[in-house]
């Protein structure tokens, strides 16, 4: 499978994280805080740096729509 940005994405304003740092809390694309308990679209490179992203971007850029959450 391949997964493929939509248009307008702009792969040169992505931070990509060092493999041997801790995992941000932010989005790799527009730095909003990405909650705790929430699982972000994660891509890792051949290098193994790693960027994520939040919900909004990965919905608006890759379409990918988040199941339901559950009132706990």
């Amino acid at each position: 499978m391949k997964i493929t940005a939509r248009k307008g994405f702009d792969w040169q304003r992505v931070t990509w994280g060092r493999p041997d740092s801790v995992p941000t809390v932010l989005c790799s694309y527009c730095s909003a805080v990405i909650p705790e308990d929430f699982v972000p679209l994660i891509f890792w490179n051949r290098e193994s740096y790693s960027c994520r992203f939040c919900e909004k971007c990965m919905t608006t850029y890759f379409g990918f729509k988040p199941l339901e959450r559950e009132d706990e």
